[in-house]
């Protein structure tokens, strides 16, 4: 997976964290201390800009009543069809 396909998935996720959140009238600063983390990195999350580990996705998808799939319903990731590729 490139670099660009990466980030990409960072900024889609982040963008599914955000709305979630906001669905469940959740602020940052609640949501950051539900995670022990700040506000400030609860918005790096939402902009993709800093990657959101699986555990943490977990603990976010508990809090805001989520499913762990819900956040990757429809990404747009283009994946080459080979698995075997997937590991480059």
């Amino acid at each position: 997976m490139s670099k660009t396909q990466d980030n990409c998935m960072d900024v889609q996720i982040g963008q599914r964290i955000r709305r979630a959140r906001l669905e469940a009238a959740v602020t940052q600063a609640e949501l950051g201390q539900i995670l022990g983390r700040s506000s400030q990195q609860i918005h790096k999350y939402e902009q993709g800009s800093n990657r959101v580990s699986a555990g943490t996705l977990f603990t976010i998808a508990q809090a805001l009543d989520r499913s762990i799939d819900w956040f990757f319903s429809d990404a747009e990731l283009s994946l080459d069809a080979d698995p075997a590729h997937w590991l480059n």
